[in-house]
């Protein structure tokens, strides 16, 4: 037997090791870009009690829907940019302009969970409108994006919310409002534009973000913040469902055992009327 194969033979076997995607792979609570310029989570990592519930066996094979996002906002912002740079890490100059809607879908791993984002990018001509708005229904988040060179695109960013917010009235999404292009500004631009947009986020309730689809400034920071927020927001709501549930079958189960339950006191003051009222005496 050759020298190379007894060896392979008695060797054992390298052990497999897995490799996991550090965009996607969160064990922590991403931070906000600004923690003044946020109404969500302002904490260093997930709550504890949070961490807790997942962690009991009750839970620990938790399957959490897929979390619709929307994106939102003016043709040529760079919704497509944002959300290609992210999937598929690259940038394109030139863009065409989305017809309709595209669709994109990432898979997260949040605390040993699996989470997954279904990414909606819009078109943003009006001609376009009515077709994306039956896409906006049913969203988990809403991010509403604006050209950071372009003042007008900003202006225009409350219209695109209430746009979205219009199908979305029995939940409450997480909101985003998120600058683009901030490589094509100076200092002082981006600095100025980032004042008037942390006003503006203020008035829509949402988080803000600056961020550049070409030099991948905070693109991978973003998603994984709004994948952590969409997540923590999921698992409440499952976890409400789920309370909800016991909290029903535990009053049923009270219930069935009160009917079933004999009440010796009834029992003997009704016989002992009975014999009362058939007494011949």
């Amino acid at each position: 037997m050759p020298q190379l194969l007894r060896q392979q033979l008695l060797l054992p076997a390298s052990p497999t090791v897995t490799l996991h995607d550090p965009r996607t792979h969160l064990r922590r609570l991403p931070p906000a870009y600004s923690t003044t310029q946020t109404p969500y989570n302002r904490d260093k990592d997930f709550a504890p009690q949070l961490r807790y519930q997942l962690e009991l066996p009750l839970h620990s094979k938790l399957k959490l829907r897929p979390c619709k996002v929307i994106f939102v906002g003016d043709c040529a912002v760079g919704k497509t940019a944002i959300v290609n740079r992210f999937c598929y890490d690259k940038f394109q100059n030139n863009y065409k302009a989305t017809i309709g809607v595209d669709f994109e879908l990432e898979n997260f791993n949040i605390l040993g969970h699996h989470f997954g984002l279904e990414m909606w990018d819009t078109a943003g001509q009006e001609r376009f409108k009515c077709i994306a708005g039956a896409y906006y229904r049913n969203a988990s988040v809403i991010v509403v994006t604006y050209d950071m060179s372009k003042r007008d695109t900003l202006e225009s960013a409350k219209k695109w919310l209430i746009s979205a917010l219009n199908y979305n009235t029995t939940n409450a999404p997480v909101i985003f409002l998120v600058g683009t292009k901030a490589d094509l500004l100076t200092k002082e631009e981006f600095m100025r534009m980032e004042r008037l947009a942390g006003v503006t986020a203020a008035e829509l309730q949402a988080e803000y973000w600056s961020v550049s689809a070409r030099s991948g400034y905070k693109i991978n920071e973003f998603f994984q913040r709004l994948a952590a927020l969409a997540f923590e927001a999921a698992v409440q709501q499952q976890l409400d469902v789920i309370k909800s549930r016991s909290t029903d079958q535990a009053q049923t189960a009270q219930k069935s055992e009160k009917s079933q339950t004999f009440d010796l006191r009834n029992y003997l003051s009704s016989n002992f009327g009975r014999q009362k009222s058939g007494c011949s005496c």
